[in-house]
Order: structure tokens, then sequence, then C-alpha cells
């Protein structure tokens, strides 16, 4: 059963609402509405029950002859949909603001939505580029927020951080009365109190009022949280503090690369990393950031997993899906379903649910610290995935709680844009989210020491604001890897000012994903279609060729350091599976062999490389669940995107490296020639160019033959034909590395990568 909670403003000018009627109808079922008079006109709150989920609801109203209906779009259930409707104006409106605005609205306000649409006059004259959030030093706590347009603002503190703590104190802030156009000193839009009083063990919303209504909500600087992250959670310096950790950068962070083409990034999750028994993880451990780096971990087979396993490897970075705080949902049980992350909530706050006692809000931090410093100790950098894209909801996000209306790109209907396609977008061009995140990511690495950040959809931001993050990185240490999603999404910013690869130019030292060179490697999924790649047998030599030189040719960049080369990634299928898919006739040798390809292409080409832990060793999300063990076709959709699939799933399954030795072993010596040579990283173009030289990529004919003439004179030979491939002068060749199992050493033969030392 659903049972929608609905609010509707309805607004005549004439003030008239006793000469009208108000009917909700849905399936047939028509039920007369009762309201009370508000400031806007009539209110009407109710909930709307239905024995099955719906996407909106019609309101109508009857003024003598005439209706008017109105379909109104329900939000994500159960959360609360709040609409305004006037009387002349089609539009329904889904914030106050517009319709405040509307000319339809008796006492008009033509500038209320201003904060949206005209978002530089609203920032010039607000905007403040001070501390904010919590901060506790002897006994003190002093809080900040931002809320120009509230009128008046509490701090509710609750007696501990559990989820449902009673009150113990409510106090009443002060609005800052220092009007400068330097931002920094501008406090007329920020509130502030210091609180002396102990608060350690405490937790605290903001009550925030505005001229109609008032909103309880968590700071938006929260940096750690109650155990469903819907509190704030105020915690001592010391309570933060690991035996061990420091925080290093510039020349003192030696497991930061100053050659960033040099990095080979391995990509996890946290649970998945090691929730499955085959981890060799204490059970009590698995799923958890200390569980992610335990030492002396084995499978069934006495085999290095999980953290000993990467170092064996020899990736030099590990790339974490997101551990920032994200909405939760619950089962039966009352336990967090499982969930990749990407539907933050509390973008400074470590997830509550990775933590060995999610009950203390300390803990998660501490954890956390002690596994990046694990990290560090094995010379290994840790980069996190950051989704400053959207929220999970705006309805209790606090952004929209504390400044209703500004930190997302808006309809002029007061809906949400939507060019992530998850039901809304964050505003990076607007002075306070770019401020938000700016800060944001100086937090993470100076209290944490993170290395690096992934973006998350990262066309949806803008370019000033990516090359401001830049610019703030820089200023702590250049070293600091920055990378992300850029595809063209979204409408709300003009083509140029989108943070996407085609204006990679306009971005210097931020990476993209480089699709071009992964969908020619392996083809990929397409619209619900499955699309070969070179691997098998599609005509995607020439698009190669150019990546080999460090894909100048397929995009805009400026640097190699620009260009994040990969095969496999958490989204659609692994590559095992695509290739199980294309090649369904094929046994799991030949298979293994394709995969093997594939990811020594993917670490031989110029630029940064990228990898799915597992996918050395073909993982696997092609979980059979038919009645007769086969793959159904909701298999098949989940193992492409098993964001919210359970553990069997996506968790690794770490015996299939018993199985996999020999290619594991392969890739091994592939991530050596990347990270410990300069063959294959040359920091810029014009070092590629000197050096490397393809000589066989012709179209359809399944090899690329390649050399490198530098510290290392190199042959590089990828072959997708399956046919053996002789050299004519084999005595000058020395193999150094090569997944070709045929015992003439002359003859590449299968499908095959292999690397040869010109003598």
């Amino acid at each position: 059963m659903f049972n929608y909670p609905m609010r509707i403003h309805y607004h005549r000018k004439n003030g008239e609402y006793d000469t009208c009627s108000f009917v909700k109808s849905q399936d047939q079922r028509i039920d007369l509405l009762t309201y009370k008079e508000d400031y806007f006109g009539a209110l009407f709150s109710f909930e709307h029950p239905s024995a099955h989920a719906l996407e909106s609801l019609n309101f109508v109203v009857h003024t003598g002859q005439t209706s008017k209906e109105y379909a109104i779009r329900f939000n994500h259930y159960p959360l609360l949909t709040e609409v305004w409707i006037l009387e002349g104006d089609d539009r329904i409106y889904y914030s106050e603001n517009p319709a405040i605005a509307s000319p339809f609205y008796k006492n008009q306000n033509p500038f209320a939505f201003d904060k949206a649409i005209n978002s530089a006059s609203f920032d010039h004259h607000w905007g403040y580029q001070g501390e904010l959030g919590c901060r506790v030093e002897d006994n003190q706590a002093h809080f900040a927020l931002w809320a120009p347009t509230a009128t008046e603002v509490q701090i509710v503190v609750y007696e501990s951080a559990a989820n449902d703590a009673p009150v113990w104190k409510t106090f009443v802030m002060e609005r800052g009365n220092s009007y400068s156009y330097n931002h920094k000193d501008n406090t007329i839009g920020v509130w502030s109190l210091d609180v002396e009083e102990d608060l350690t063990g405490k937790a605290y919303q903001y009550q925030v009022q505005f001229p109609h209504h008032q909103t309880l909500t968590r700071d938006p600087y929260t940096i750690a949280t109650s155990p469903d992250g819907k509190r704030s959670a105020i915690l001592t310096h010391a309570e933060k503090q690991v035996e061990n950790f420091e925080v290093k950068h510039g020349s003192e962070a030696t497991w930061r690369l100053a050659n960033p083409c040099k990095a080979v990034i391995c990509e996890m999750h946290i649970r998945d990393l090691t929730k499955s028994p085959t981890s060799g993880v204490d059970e009590h451990l698995r799923g958890t950031f200390l569980g992610a780096a335990q030492t002396g971990t084995v499978n069934q087979f006495g085999q290095s997993t999980a953290f000993d396993y990467i170092k064996k490897l020899g990736y030099n970075y590990v790339q974490l899906q997101p551990i920032a705080d994200r909405h939760k949902e619950y089962d039966a049980d009352g336990n967090v379903t499982y969930n990749w992350g990407y539907d933050p909530q509390n973008y400074n706050a470590p997830e509550t649910s990775l933590s060995t006692n999610p009950d203390d809000p300390a803990q998660v931090i501490r954890d956390l610290k002690t596994m990046v410093q694990a990290y560090h100790d094995a010379g290994i950098g840790v980069i996190m995935d950051v989704v400053y894209n959207h929220t999970f909801s705006v309805v209790d996000a606090p952004f929209q709680t504390t400044v209703p209306d500004y930190y997302y790109r808006m309809n002029p209907d007061g809906t949400f844009q939507n060019g992530t396609g998850v039901g809304n977008e964050t505003a990076s061009e607007h002075e306070m989210f770019r401020k938000y995140m700016i800060d944001s990511l100086l937090y993470w690495v100076q209290e944490y020491n993170i290395d690096g950040f992934r973006f998350d959809l990262m066309g949806i931001h803008d370019v000033k604001t990516m090359q401001m993050i830049r610019q703030s990185l820089d200023e702590i240490d250049p070293n600091i890897i920055l990378y992300g999603e850029g595809w063209d999404m979204g409408t709300g910013l003009a083509p140029y000012d989108k943070a996407k690869k085609d204006n990679a130019y306009q971005m210097p030292n931020i990476g993209f994903f480089n699709d071009n060179q992964r969908d020619a490697v392996k083809g990929g999924e397409v619209y619900g279609a499955i699309k070969s790649g070179f691997i098998s047998g599609a005509a995607t030599e020439p698009i190669l060729a150019k990546a080999i030189l460090g894909s100048r040719e397929l995009g805009t960049y400026t640097h190699p350091n620009q260009v994040l080369n990969y095969v496999e990634a958490h989204d659609n299928y692994n590559l095992h599976d695509l290739l199980a898919t294309l090649h369904p006739d094929q046994s799991s040798e030949q298979i293994m062999r394709k995969v093997e390809t594939a990811t020594a292409m993917n670490l031989l080409m110029q630029g940064m490389a990228f990898m799915e832990i597992g996918q050395e060793f073909g993982r696997t999300k092609l979980v059979a669940t038919g009645e007769n063990g086969e793959l159904t076709h909701d298999d098949r959709e989940r193992a492409m995107n098993s964001y919210n699939a359970p553990d069997s799933v996506n968790q690794v399954n770490w015996d299939l490296i018993n199985e996999r030795q020999d290619s594991i072993e392969f890739i091994r010596q592939m991530i050596r020639l990347k990270t410990e040579t300069s063959a294959f990283s040359y920091p810029t173009y014009d070092d590629i160019y000197h050096h490397v030289f393809v000589h066989s990529a012709h179209e359809h004919s399944g090899w690329i033959v390649y050399e490198i003439q530098g510290d290392d004179h190199l042959l590089v030979v990828f072959n997708a034909k399956g046919e053996p491939f002789q050299f004519e002068n084999p005595g000058n060749l020395e193999l150094l590395v090569t997944n070709s199992h045929l015992s003439d050493k002359d003859t590449v033969g299968g499908v095959s990568a292999s690397v040869f030392k010109v003598l």
C-alpha cells in the first residue's frame, strides 16, 4: 500500500475560494477536497492512498461553469510532493519562489526566483567565502550556516548521535551584519553562534525559518553523522585521530606520481572487495574500510587476496567507489540495503555502513584514516569517486532546505533540470556551490590525505569550476590526480562551458575517460545492443593507432595526462561478461585470452591506465538465477547495472584467481612495463611522436604493430586475427612478455599481446 503525501497551494487574485470546488481524481475515483486558507490562498494537505505505484495525480478546480484540470507529478516516493497553482497561469509550479514571481500572483515579487535564474546578481550581493560548518575547539563549538533568505535560524542539539535521540537544547543563531564586495568579509547571509558548552557526543540540526515555512535540516558541511545520515554529529579533534596517521603533501607524499601517465588505477568498491568469504578477511571486517586494509588474507587455496593481492599485482593507485555518506534504505530486519553510493547525502562525511561500528560517528573516520594510511605505507595512492553532480533528493537535502532554489539548476516552473537522469543536477556555476565543491575536496585532502578524485558525470559541472578546483589543489600538491566522466550531459550550460571531453583543451591536468579507445578495443553496449571491438574482429585498427599515440586526434587533449584509458569499469558489463556475451560458443580459455589481450592493450597505450578489481582474472557479474541454472534476461540486465544488486553479484570471488594464475601473471608483467619503464608513459605529445611509431594498423587486418625507441627499444604486437603471425627477422627480437601460447618464439598466434626487445 502506498500513501503519497501531498500539499497543494491554489491562488486566486480575487480571493474567492468558497465559490469553487476542488477535487482530486485518479483511476476513475473522484474525491472532494477541503482546504484552509493561508498566505498564498487555499491550502490542501492530504495523503493519497494507492494499491500500486503512481506517477501523477489529477487536481481539478471547478469555478461556476468552467473546470481546470492539473496533472501533478509525484515526487520520489515517499517524499512530499508540494505544488503551487495560480488561476490564469497554466503552469504548475513545483517551488514557491517561481509561483510568487508569477504575474498571476496578487502580491507578485518578480525577483523572487532570481537566485535560480539570475544567480550572478544574487551571488554578487550574498556570496560568502569564509568558513562554514561546525568547528570544535577547547570545549567551544562554533557554528556557521549560509542561509541568506532565512528570517531566523536555530541550532537544535540532540542528546546523542543516535537516530532517535531526543532534543537536548536549542540555540538561536545570529545573522551577520557586515556587507562587503570582498566576499570573505560579506557576512550578511551568514548565521553563526559560539556555544560555550561541552557538546561532545551530541548531534545537531538547523531549524531554518522562512517567511512562510520552516525546515529542519542537517548541516551542508556535516563531517560526521548519525547512523542514518539525517543528523550532524559533533566531534572533537581528538576523536578523529588515529595513531601513525600522517597527512603529507609534495615531496613527502612519495607515493604520488609526478608523471600521472605512469598511473595504473584499480577501481574497487569497499564492500565488494571483501564481502565474500573467499576473501579470507575476518568476518566482522568484511565489507568495511578496515577489511580493505587487512593483511595476510588468503582464499581457500592459500593465495593472497584483497589488500595483499592489490600490492602484489603492482597497482600504484586505488580508486574507491563513493565512500561519502549516502541515502539509506533498510530491509525488513533493519539492515542497510546494498548500494554502490551514487546517491549522495552528506558529501564530507564517510559512509557509516562501511564502519566497524556505525553507531559511533567517529569510528568510521578513524577506520577510513587507518585504511588510507595502510595504502600509503604500501606506496599506493587513494583516489575518491565523488558525486557532486546531484543529490539523492532535493526535498530533504541540506542545500534546498537551507537556501531554497539556489543550489540546483532549475526550470521556469520550479522543477529541477535533470541532465544527470536521476532527478536533479547541482549548479556548479553558482558561487556558493562552487565554493562548496572546492571546500569539500580540500577537506578530504587535508583531513584524510586523499590523493586524487574521480568526478562522476563531470560534464554536468562547468569548466571554470573545474579549473578553480585544479588551481586550489595545485596549491597543496600538483601531483593530486583529477579525472572524470566527460560526457556531454544536461542543457543548463552552454556547450563551451561544460566540463566535457570536447573541452579538454580548457582544463589542463584534468583527465577524461577515453570512451573512443574503450569501444575500439572491446566494443560495448549501445542502446541495448552489443557491438564488437578490435578484440572481437571489428575493424577499429585506425582508431587504436591514434590511441596508441595518446589519443590526441581523438579529442582536444593538450597533454597525455588528460587521457584515461580503460576497458572495464563498474558501469556496464565487465570485460569478461561482454566478451562471453559476444562469443557464447567460445571456451573459457578463449574468452580469457581476449580478456588478457584487451587489458594489455589498455595498459600499453599512452596516457593513464584504469582497471576494475578482478578484471585481469575474468571477474564476472553474470550470476544465473534460472530454474535450470541458466542466465535469464534479468540476470543479464542486472550484470550491466549492478548498483543495487546483492552481494552474490557484486562481491569479488577470490577463488577465481586459482584458475587464472597465468592471466594474473601476464597482466602483472604488463603493469610493470607501464609503471617501471618510460616507454608507455611519455608525459608530452612531443615525446610520444619522437619515440613511438605505428608500423601496421590496417583496417580489417586484425594486426597492430608498433615500435618504441627510447631508453629501451621495444616492438609491440597486438593480434586479434586468431592466426599466427611470423616475424621476417626474428633474430633481432627478444621476447619479453606474451600471452601467445605457441611453442615457436618467432611466431605470435591466437588472440594475443606481445612485447619484444629489439636487439
